[in-house]
């Protein structure tokens, strides 16, 4: 996916080596230092930071993770992300693109091309809208000093592009579905033979569970939340149920679109994000679908990566943050 930045085209930057990858979530700043080196990238230091304050618009980073450079990610759902089948290739392809996507003058669009039909004269690109204001606001966050902001990226895409680098490197033929749960939207990318073939992000995240937990049983936010931890003496699959269902009714259209329309199977679904740390999330997908879910390391992604003990229950979260510098080290 190409960066949020309008660039000239044409245009290179030198990535540097050493990147911090940040993820602007809703629940909290996900952050990563990481290094590139001959045997692959590495990972520095990590951590997560408190939500920004839309008051104190100001982001403040430990200086064990401070380096010249950020990979920056977020999401919301003012965003749109779709694929698009855009009659044109080449040069054409820009004007043309416009045309069908509709953006507004408000907005900035990224795309990447997935595939060209030449036959067909007929290009597949995969896109993604955000609103000028929203890009401007992330991007007065680092006006000031380090780090400099090297690339900003949709959260949901570059937990792809973390997916890429881990379970999803070698494909093979099998469909797959990968799910990054966030605390106020959820994207879901489904792939066949490694190639997305539906893109969606629904309404649906951690908050809404936080805050169900918290009406029902009458717990202040940090309790709920402590519930949902694989500690948790609160049974919580009932309200996660009933939170879910209309996501899972979508979950399975769309699988059942995917299939039909590829004519295969979806072998599995991947997890990542806040809710894929929850125990009883994996247990109502894979129950109400029928299809193995999986909760993936998104550090395995990594040569190499030592992550805080305070961490270790957290790791899903950081598929986004990853992501981010991963994409901004694979720019030529």
């Amino acid at each position: 996916m190409s960066s949020l930045f309008q660039r000239s085209t044409g245009s290179q930057r030198r990535v540097p080596n050493e990147l911090l990858g940040l993820d602007l979530g809703a629940s909290g700043v996900k952050v990563v230092r990481l290094r590139r080196s001959t045997s692959g990238v590495v990972l520095v230091g990590a951590d997560i930071l408190p939500p920004l304050d839309a008051a104190v618009p100001v982001l403040a980073l430990p200086p064990k993770l401070l380096t010249n450079y950020a990979a920056v990610a977020f999401s919301n759902s003012r965003q749109a992300v779709r694929l698009a089948n855009v009659a044109a290739v080449g040069d054409a392809l820009g004007g043309k693109l416009q045309e069908v996507i509709k953006v507004e003058p408000d907005q900035r669009l990224a795309f990447t091309v997935l595939r060209t039909i030449a036959e067909k004269r007929e290009t597949q690109v995969l896109t993604v809208a955000v609103p000028e204001a929203d890009v401007r606001q992330v991007l007065a966050l680092f006006a000031h000093g380090a780090p400099a902001v090297l690339s900003l990226e949709h959260a949901g895409l570059v937990a792809l592009t973390t997916f890429y680098h881990g379970p999803g490197r070698e494909p093979g033929d099998e469909a797959v579905c990968l799910i990054e749960a966030g605390a106020r939207t959820t994207f879901i990318a489904f792939l066949n033979k490694g190639a997305p073939v539906l893109v969606r992000t629904l309404e649906l995240g951690g908050d809404q569970l936080v805050a169900a937990l918290q009406a029902q049983w009458g717990l202040d936010r940090e309790t709920a939340l402590g519930t949902l931890g694989q500690g948790g003496t609160i049974d919580i699959s009932q309200p996660l149920h009933d939170l879910a269902a209309p996501f899972l009714r979508q979950l399975s259209i769309s699988r059942d679109f995917v299939e039909r329309q590829e004519s295969c199977r979806v072998a599995r679904i991947f997890l990542s994000g806040g809710l894929g740390q929850v125990r009883q999330w994996a247990q109502e997908i894979q129950s109400t679908l029928g299809t193995p879910t999986v909760v993936w390391d998104p550090f395995g992604s990594l040569a190499a990566a030592t992550v805080p003990d305070a961490l270790h229950n957290q790791r899903g979260r950081f598929a986004a943050a990853i992501g981010a510098a991963l994409a901004a080290f694979e720019e030529p």
